[in-house]
C-alpha cells in the first residue's frame, strides 16, 4: 500500500514481514519454539549522549506498536487476502493510536500488537489518504498502557536529531536516529486551508516503518513516518515524515466528515457505456471501510476487478446521485456537497442498486469532532 506524490521519482512501501528462523536445538536436543529475551542493563560507562539517547529508547518504547491488517486485492487468479505490516503509536488512555493512512488503506481487519507482545483488534476513526495520516482506536481500550505526548514541528529546525521506532521487515523495537534535512510541502491543500508538510530525514526508514512515530530528544512525536524516496527498493538516506503540526490540524477538524467511503466520479458518458445508466454523472463506490459511517448505513463497495482509466477498481459498488442535497451532476457538485452537508449528523444519501434507486442516512455524528480532543 502506498501513496503516491508528482514530485517522487520512487517510493518502495510494501510490506514483508520477517520470516522466523527454524526452531533452535539446546545442548540437550530439546527444541525451543523462541529464545527468551537476553536482559541487558545499560553498562555504567556510557557516554552522556549515549546515556540520553538510551533512555529516551526506553522512555518512548511502550508507546510504540505494530499494526497489521487485512484486505483483498486482485490476482491473475481473482479476489484474494494479504497481510500488510506496518507501525503507529498510542496516543490516549482510550488507545487511539496515529499511524500512516496507507498502512491501513482498504483494510478489512486491523490488528495493533503493543510492545509485550499483546494484540488488539481496532478500527479505523479517520483517514486522509492524500496527507498519510489515519487515526485508529482499540475495540477494547486498555488504560493501563502508556501513550506518547505529541510535540510541536513548527519549532524544528534542519540539522536536529531525528528519532524513528518501528518494526521495518517485521523487525519489531527497532530505533534508528539521523538529522533532520529539509522540509517539503509538494504544495498540497486539504481543505483548502491545511497545508501538509513533510520532515525530510536521513534517519533509516524501510517497510514497515510506515506509520511509526518519529521523536524528537524530548520523547515528543514530531512526525509519522510515511514514504522512502527509492532506486534500489531499499533505504538510501532520504525518507519523509508527516509533520505533527499537520496531523494534529487535520485531526482538530470539526466541520468535516468522515464516512469511510472510497469512490471514482463518473460522468454521464461514462456511466451510459460502463453501466447502462441515463445520468448527469455520479459518484461509484469502488470500496467502504470496514466499521465506517457509509458500512453502518448499508451501502456497499464493489466486487470485480477492473481497470479502468489506468487504475484498478472494484466495479459493483453503489452509485451514489445525490449527497445531501446536491445531486452528484459533475466534480464540482461533489465540491459543492461540502455546504450541502456542513454541520449535520446525518448525511442523506440517495443512490443506485440493482438498477434501482435507494436512500439512506450516514450517521458522521461520530466522525465530527475534534478528536484531539476526545483523546
Amino acid at each position: 500500500m502506498c501513496i503516491r506524490y508528482e514530485h517522487v521519482l520512487a517510493m518502495v512501501l510494501f510490506c514483508i514481514v520477517a520470516s522466523v528462523p527454524a526452531a533452535a536445538q539446546d545442548p540437550k536436543g530439546a527444541t525451543q519454539g523462541h529464545a527468551h529475551s537476553k536482559v541487558r542493563t545499560p553498562p555504567i560507562d556510557l557516554s552522556d549522549q549515549e546515556a540520553r539517547v538510551s533512555d529516551l529508547y526506553r522512555k518512548v518504547l511502550p508507546t510504540v506498536v505494530t499494526i497489521t491488517s487485512t484486505r483483498s486485492v486482485v490476482t491473475a487468479e481473482g479476489w484474494t487476502s494479504v497481510e500488510g505490516l506496518g507501525s503507529g503509536v498510542l496516543l490516549s488512555p482510550n488507545c487511539h493510536v496515529l499511524t500512516a493512512a496507507h498502512v491501513v488503506e482498504g483494510a478489512d481487519s486491523i490488528t495493533v500488537k503493543t510492545h509485550d507482545g499483546k494484540s488488539y483488534p481496532a478500527q479505523l476513526l479517520f483517514s486522509e489518504p492524500s496527507a498519510d495520516i489515519a487515526l485508529l482506536r482499540f475495540l477494547d481500550p486498555d488504560p493501563s498502557l502508556a501513550h506518547a505526548e505529541l510535540g510541536d514541528s513548527d519549532r524544528l529546525t534542519v540539522g536536529q536529531t531525528i528519532y524513528i521506532l518501528g518494526s521495518p521487515y517485521g523487525l519489531e523495537n527497532s530505533f534508528s536516529a539521523g538529522i533532520i534535512s529539509g522540509f517539503r510541502n509538494f504544495n498540497r491543500l486539504y481543505d483548502g486551508t491545511i497545508q501538509a508538510e513533510f520532515i525530510q530525514t536521513d534517519a533509516a526508514m524501510n517497510s514497515g516503518n510506515s506509520g511509526g512515530p518519529a521523536f524528537d530528544s524530548k520523547g515528543q512525536v514530531i512526525g509519522i513516518a510515511s514514504q522512502i524516496l527509492s532506486v534500489s527498493g531499499g533505504f538510501q538516506g532520504i525518507g519523509f515524515v508527516v509533520a505533527i503540526n499537520t496531523a494534529k490540524k487535520l485531526l482538530a477538524l470539526e466541520d468535516r466528515a468522515w464516512t469511510g467511503i472510497e469512490g471514482m466520479y463518473l460522468n454521464g458518458e461514462e456511466l451510459a457505456e460502463l453501466l447502462n445508466h441515463d445520468l448527469e454523472g455520479g459518484l461509484l463506490i469502488t470500496r467502504v471501510a470496514s466499521g465506517s459511517p457509509a458500512e453502518k448505513a448499508g451501502l456497499r463497495g464493489g466486487s470485480i476487478p477492473a481497470t479502468l482509466f489506468g487504475r484498478d477498481i472494484r466495479l459493483g459498488g453503489d452509485l451514489i446521485i445525490e449527497l445531501g442535497s446536491q445531486p452528484t451532476c459533475h466534480a464540482e457538485c461533489l465540491v459543492d456537497a461540502r455546504s450541502h452537508i456542513a454541520g449535520l449528523d446525518r448525511i442523506p444519501v440517495k443512490y443506485i442498486r440493482a438498477g434501482k434507486i435507494r436512500t439512506t442516512e450516514i450517521d458522521v455524528s461520530e466522525s465530527r469532532r475534534n478528536f484531539l480532543e476526545d483523546k
